[in-house]
Parts: C-alpha cells; sequence; structure tokens
C-alpha cells in the first residue's frame, strides 16, 4: 500500500493497535468528569494519552484493510493515521502546561475528524455504483459489521476526547 506515512508509522501502528483497549464505563466518566480539579484533568489527560493512541490505531488498521480499493482512496484513513501520529509525538504530560497543550491537541483532532461521517457515507456511495450486485451481496454482512465497529468505535473515542 503506497502512503505517505513512513514505514516506523505505520509499525508502531500495528504495534498499539495489537494493545488491549482498556475499558471505561460512563458511570466512571459521569463520576470522574462531573466536577474536574486540576489533578482530574491531569489524570484524564494522561490516561487519554495511552488510551487514544490504541483505539485509533485499530481503525486505522481496519480502514487500511478495506476491501475494493477504498483503503488506498481513504482520507478518513489518513486523518486517523495524522491523528495517531499527533499523539505519539506528544510529550509525557507532566504538568498542567502539559494538559492545556494536549487539551488543544484533542480538539484539533476532533475537528480533523469532523467529516468523518459524510466522508464515509460518499466512500459507500461510490462503492454501490462501482461494483455489481453478486459482489456486494456477497460482501453485505461484512460491511456492515465493520461500519457498525467503526462508528460505535468512534462515539467511544469522541466521547473519551470530550
Amino acid at each position: 500500500m503506497a502512503t505517505r506515512f513512513s514505514k516506523k508509522v505505520m509499525d508502531e501502528v500495528h504495534q498499539w493497535g495489537s494493545m488491549k483497549q482498556r475499558g471505561v464505563t460512563l458511570k466512571y466518566m459521569m463520576e470522574f468528569g462531573s466536577n474536574p480539579t486540576p489533578k482530574s484533568l491531569l489524570l484524564s489527560s494522561q490516561f487519554l494519552q495511552s488510551e487514544l493512541p490504541v483505539r485509533i490505531a485499530r481503525r486505522s488498521i481496519e480502514l487500511q484493510n478495506l476491501p475494493f480499493g477504498l483503503s488506498q482512496q481513504s482520507a478518513v484513513r489518513d486523518w486517523y493515521l495524522d491523528s495517531f501520529h499527533d499523539l505519539r509525538s506528544f510529550p509525557r504530560i507532566k504538568d498542567m502546561s502539559d494538559e492545556e497543550e494536549f487539551t488543544k491537541m484533542i480538539k484539533a483532532i476532533k475537528v480533523r475528524h469532523n467529516n468523518v461521517v459524510p466522508t464515509m457515507a460518499l466512500g459507500i456511495e461510490q462503492l454501490k455504483r462501482t461494483i455489481n450486485i453478486n459482489t456486494a451481496i456477497k460482501y453485505h454482512d461484512e460491511i456492515h459489521e465493520f461500519l457498525d465497529r467503526f462508528f460505535l468505535s468512534r462515539i467511544g473515542i469522541r466521547m473519551l476526547m470530550g
């Protein structure tokens, strides 16, 4: 696959994508975020710095493995890879100044991903026009399963970023 990302970045994506995600309940998020203190904000940023690369790497790998050449034209995949690179390049968060800079970066990542849903919808529409009915039937369930996983994960990532 031709990519504008270095082999090192792609290897790192695969390494992080093989790591286990840590579960976070809504109750925990509500309790943790209901009365933010500088310490809780710092802990939250440190958690996100270690957790978001895992989740984003997993989505990047799935996007990279899409059938029908979709991965080759995936702006969405590149957005996820850019976000992974930004997260992994950010220095370890040690204090509130780092936390504030990390928060700015997270906000920029959220903006970068604002067009994921319409871009994915456009890709699916283009796919429908280019494949024949037998192929569409054969891969229907696989595509739906991918979309379900992808969008559920996207919701989780955006909730964590919020």
